[in-house]
């Protein structure tokens, strides 16, 4: 992963992932003031991490946590020849399509618009 992000967490249990993309959950804080916030990692071994979301304290590690990157969906009405600008709900890309429409385009991205998957909705 690139720039981490780590957002302490205010209900538990909450879950992350890992620099390497790996579930993390932390369950809770514990009385280390140092590794506060206790879980387990993908792999279920239990695990401790900084107020930061830090692994380790002076590295950077493949175990520090991440938040999970937000999803956001586009809706596109598609037609014969032409796609449409992007909507941010379904029910806004109906409201304005015209005969002919072929289908609907659900695409899904990160926040930093990796990781795009497209989904095709029938009308």
């Amino acid at each position: 992963m690139t720039k981490r992000k780590f957002t302490p967490p205010t209900k538990f249990p909450a879950e992350y992932v890992d620099g390497n993309g790996n579930k993390a959950v932390i369950l809770g804080r514990g009385p280390n003031k140092q590794f506060p916030f206790i879980g387990y990692r993908s792999n279920g071994d239990a695990a401790s991490w900084t107020n930061f979301g830090g692994y380790c304290i002076r590295s950077n590690n493949p175990h520090d946590l991440h938040d999970i990157p937000k999803r956001i969906a586009t809706w596109h009405n598609v037609y014969g020849d032409l796609m449409s600008a992007g909507f941010y709900t379904r029910s806004a890309a109906d409201e304005v399509a015209y005969a002919g429409r072929l289908c609907v385009y659900r695409i899904e991205r990160d926040e930093d618009g990796g990781n795009p998957e497209i989904f095709v909705e029938k009308v």
